[in-house]
């Protein structure tokens, strides 16, 4: 286990080097999981079906990082990846645990204890492998004889080599020492330390013969049916009122919002959305919560069951209201990821609805968490699949030439200039041929495009640098690619746009 840690650090600080978003780190991956099976295999273990499963899933959705250029779905793959490899770590130690068999509060529990040993490292490997080197029979070297003998002669070389260098030329050139930079030096001390430190722990936790213990029954205190009642009655109201002031709205129309608001349509569209996830995320939580406290009294829960109910339907009422309200947000000031992502987690959390409605609250918990699980893993997977950036730039140029609305925004060609390396083509057409766009807009982003994505910039010359390719990433190369192409019309617009003050900044 000792080995495998450091073996793991030391591919860790020469394949990681320049972050996690690059090839780098699914060979990385890959690396941990091909190690941590010979590992079992040497200990006369088997690999659990289970196990295999996450450790290939890690290895799929730490791809992720090397394929899309999307900094916000380079981090869900990264956390993804560190789920994986949990859940990967208890079905190793605990080959008779399920994720389909087990309760929410009990792989939370397994992964708080497989989290716990990670963050000790790979300090208790260390000791164990000393306490048996200690036991050792005595016709084998001594550790210790053998380290005091090696830093000696280093210490000794270090001082008559320094001294004998320097007193004749020829020698000099014959053996030079060569220059040490204590900032270099550090760096790959901290990688290296790093993950072989978590690699020890996680391997110890993955590894532990010990089968996993349940989570502690109960949580110091019960609700009541007078608490359920009163709790989830008072919310089902407030619900239900949001529910009936959204009719209003979906039937009066624009004249009915701006009799009762002063607001115009536009102007709606700006507000509301973000906490209606809120809404969501947070109900989710406390009927689970509500459920895991209450006594197994079946009057109880069943009056938490139909308490719950007529609560997920308004719920599931108020998520149709959010994602037309966020529809016309779209309409009237486009898209962005900050608008996309939250939309497909909403979309998940309706589907996590409908499995607390047909599991949990009809006492048969065993899938809900399997469910949750795997639906939110294929989701994460469509993502990587379906390209995020690419569809919300396609989104944009397409409301841009077809809205009607003397209303609604124009093409913010800025906004595309941020996106991922799978959307700069698509970026660079609009900045180039949107000749009635804001010319100060078509400026910075031109700008911004050349400096991310032009063949001279940072981003081009890494990949030319020693270890470059630890960090190419398929996206990126799209990317590098589209503007090494529009460069000239590119540049032609910063000397067409960013010339002279443009007429909506003059004084």
């Amino acid at each position: 286990m000792l080995v495998h840690a450091l073996v793991l650090g030391l591919a860790a600080d020469l394949l990681l080097r320049d972050g996690p978003a690059g090839i780098g780190f699914p060979m990385w991956i890959a690396i941990l999981g091909v190690s941590i099976v010979a590992l079992v295999s040497r200990v006369e273990r088997v690999v659990p079906p289970e196990s295999r499963a996450w450790l290939v899933a890690a290895v799929l959705f730490s791809a992720g990082l090397a394929w899309r250029h999307s900094e916000v779905l380079q981090l869900l793959d990264l956390l993804a990846t560190g789920v994986c490899l949990t859940m990967a770590a208890v079905s190793l130690q605990d080959p008779a645990w399920m994720l389909l068999r087990a309760r929410l509060r009990d792989a939370l529990w397994a992964m708080f204890h497989v989290a716990r040993s990670t963050a000790t490292g790979v300090v208790p490997v260390a000791v164990q492998a000393r306490l048996d080197a200690q036991s050792v029979t005595t016709g084998r070297h001594d550790t210790r004889a053998i380290a005091r003998a090696a830093g000696l002669s280093a210490v000794l070389l270090a001082i008559f080599g320094v001294l004998l260098l320097r007193a004749d030329p020829i020698f000099a050139s014959l053996l030079s020492i060569p220059q040490f930079d204590i900032e270099t030096a550090l760096s790959h001390i901290a990688i290296f330390g790093f993950f072989a430190w978590i690699v020890g722990g996680w391997t110890r936790g993955a590894l532990n013969d010990e089968p996993i213990a349940p989570a502690p029954e109960g949580f110091g205190f019960t609700l009541s049916t007078l608490d359920i009642t009163m709790s989830l009655a008072t919310l089902s109201a407030l619900f239900a009122a949001y529910v009936g002031a959204q009719l209003a709205w979906f039937f009066g129309g624009e004249t009915y919002l701006h009799a009762q608001t002063g607001l115009t349509a536009s102007a709606y569209a700006r507000r509301g959305f973000f906490e209606l996830v809120w809404v969501v995320v947070l109900v989710v939580p406390l009927l689970l919560g509500i459920r895991a406290v209450i006594d197994a009294n079946p009057a109880v829960r069943r009056r938490h069951t139909m308490l719950s109910l007529p609560l997920i339907a308004m719920l599931g009422a108020m998520m149709i209201s959010a994602v037309l309200r966020m529809r016309l947000y779209v309409e009237y000031y486009g898209l962005t990821e900050e608008r996309f992502y939250p939309l497909v987690f909403m979309g998940w959390l309706a589907v996590v609805l409908v499995l607390v409605t047909s599991t949990v609250l009809r006492e048969d918990g065993r899938f809900f968490l399997a469910g949750a699980a795997l639906t939110g893993f294929a989701t994460l997977a469509a993502l990587n699949v379906a390209d995020p950036d690419v569809i919300i730039a396609r989104v944009n140029v397409d409301r841009a030439a077809t809205t009607l609305s003397r209303d609604a925004a124009g093409l913010d060609v800025v906004h595309l200039a941020t996106l991922g390396g799978e959307a700069a083509e698509m970026a660079a057409t609009a900045v180039i041929s949107a000749t009635k766009a804001d010319a100060r807009e078509r400026c910075i982003a031109a700008r911004e495009l050349l400096s991310r994505w032009d063949p001279s910039s940072r981003r081009a010359l890494r990949h030319s640098e020693p270890g470059g390719w630890r960090a190419w990433n398929a996206g990126e190369r799209r990317g590098l690619a589209a503007i090494g192409q529009s460069s000239r019309a590119l540049r032609a617009v910063i000397h067409a746009t960013c010339t002279r003050t443009p007429p909506a900044v003059q004084r």
